[in-house]
């Protein structure tokens, strides 16, 4: 069928003009999209950059206590949850509550974005763990893979035996006896230590 309007838009040069125009706009869309990925993506790294640089200098521990790996393990079957542990080390260096708790205070962890299946529970209480390591070289951060609760977070062992619960994407300490078995049931998780 013969189209008067394509045959005029045609003849009067405009139709090619309008062809042309829809397809850099098309290609403008995508490109603004684009952009738009890229300027998320440079916005949270420059939230991680400024995490790192604006980090204080870590508290300084004034109290320390060795433990070997029979005490951890004894800890950890004292709690009657069927827990079980992935042993790391044989030798154990642990601080008290106090010392902790500035420890906690000082780390970043809880300032990090969560991601959906990128950087959530299990990352949030993997890093923590290992900061707490690397920095102060303190091995009392027990990494819990909580399949009942769906959830991951960690395990803080003291000398005195009152040990801790520890959500890294809030700062949440918590006795493990007055946890909320919700979010921190821990029975038959797999305890990394």
């Amino acid at each position: 069928m013969f189209n008067w309007q394509d045959f005029l838009g045609d003849l009067s040069g405009y139709r090619p003009k309008y062809l042309d125009a829809i397809e850099l706009l098309d290609a403008c869309s995508e490109d603004k999209k684009w952009l738009a990925n890229e300027l998320t993506k440079r916005d949270d790294l420059i939230r991680q950059l400024r995490l790192l640089t604006t980090m204080p200098e870590p508290p300084e521990i004034t109290y320390r206590v060795a433990r070997d790996t029979v005490w951890i393990q004894q800890q950890i079957d004292s709690m009657g949850l069927a827990i079980v542990r992935a042993p790391l080390d044989m030798e154990y260096e642990l601080t008290d509550h106090g010392n902790m708790l500035n420890i906690v205070a000082w780390d970043a962890t809880d300032k990090i974005k969560y991601v959906r299946e990128k950087f959530d529970c299990e990352n949030f209480a993997i890093l923590f763990k290992a900061v707490i390591d690397l920095i102060f070289h303190l091995n009392q951060v027990a990494l819990i893979i909580d399949y009942i609760s769906k959830h991951s977070y960690d395990l803080i062992l003291f000398p005195n035996e009152k040990h801790m619960v520890c959500e890294p994407q809030s700062d949440g300490l918590y006795l493990w006896t007055e946890r909320l078995t919700k979010f921190y049931s821990m029975k038959g998780a797999i305890c990394i230590l």
